[in-house]
């Protein structure tokens, strides 16, 4: 007799928690369904977001959160990356990719000076990001026009670039990064191998700091070096970049290096650039070398790179 009413009752309440369900979930925000791409927007400001992997525990979760806020001055940062890649004297020690992606780059240069001809050289590069921390590269050195049989035309290099530690409030971040050069080209000998060390440190919420080293052991010759090249090489240099906006970033950095030659004196290089994003996952950088020394640094150089992202 009364088992009518009470399945009606049951009916009654179970459709009432169901649309109470439906509205709550059409009020809460859609999460990422991609949270790698999600982090990775156009913008070079340092607000950009940085998800880690979501299925990690909820104490994980937290420090996550705490750390993704984008705000400078909270713990651990975001992926911080704003373009000021080994295209210049001196780079930043932030991962240039995410997971997954890749990331093509073109560069031309012009260098005057130093006693010879003007050279024009272009060289292709293509990364791709392992992890969070750490994108391999792959990249032909500098395809020199007009002298192909005399200047190693050819040779390709390979780079793994890893970020030991993201920036904090009281420490910088660090990153190391090896490179491999192959005598593939015209003319070259022996495989040279460079370690390098950077630090980058925000000094102001638009300004940054950035201190790089490095060591090189050179085997054979790119073309026309020949014995006279310097076996062991090493430099260091110091930068800032300053953000104008969100799409446009300058940067100025001196580097002091080992000549390429025995018997040739260091080479002190200032150098003036800049990032400016020009579409979506597309940047352009351009940069000016000035030498500061005697005459077998050269007297000026200009670098021009394009890069997109997918």
């Amino acid at each position: 007799m009364h088992r009518r009413p009470l399945v009606r009752i049951v009916m009654i309440v179970s459709v009432a928690l169901f649309a109470s369900e439906s509205r709550t979930m059409a009020q809460s925000p859609m999460a990422p369904t991609n949270g790698s791409k999600a982090a990775h927007t156009a913008s070079l400001s340092l607000a950009t977001p940085h998800y880690g992997n979501l299925a990690f525990c909820d104490s994980n979760l937290l420090s996550l959160q705490s750390g993704g806020s984008g705000n400078p001055n909270d713990g651990a940062k975001s992926h911080d990356y704003r373009e000021i890649s080994d295209f210049f004297n001196v780079r930043e020690a932030n991962v240039n990719t995410i997971p997954g992606e890749w990331e093509f780059e073109l560069e031309g240069e012009w260098v005057t000076g130093a006693g010879g001809d003007d050279d024009f050289a272009f060289t292709p590069n293509i990364k791709y990001g392992l992890n969070d921390d750490m994108f391999i590269e792959f990249e032909v050195r500098p395809l020199v026009i007009g002298d192909g049989g005399d200047q190693g035309n050819g040779d390709t290099s390979l780079q793994l670039f890893y970020q030991i530690a993201r920036e904090t409030d009281t420490l910088p971040a660090f990153a190391t990064w090896v490179e491999a050069r192959f005598p593939t080209g015209e003319g070259s000998s022996g495989v040279d191998g460079e370690l390098h060390l950077n630090l980058t440190k925000t000094l102001m919420p638009d300004v940054r700091g950035h201190l790089e080293g490095f060591v090189e052991t050179a085997n054979g010759g790119r073309g026309d070096e020949g014995d006279d090249r310097r076996a062991f090489q090493w430099g260091a240099g110091i930068g800032f970049d300053y953000q104008v906006d969100d799409l446009t970033i300058c940067t100025l950095n001196y580097l002091n290096r080992s000549s390429e030659e025995y018997g040739i004196s260091n080479q002190q290089i200032l150098e003036i650039g800049g990032v400016r994003e020009i579409a979506e996952n597309q940047h352009l950088k351009l940069a000016l070398d000035v030498g500061l020394d005697d005459e077998e640094t050269p007297d000026f150089g200009v670098k021009i790179l394009w890069s997109v992202e997918w």
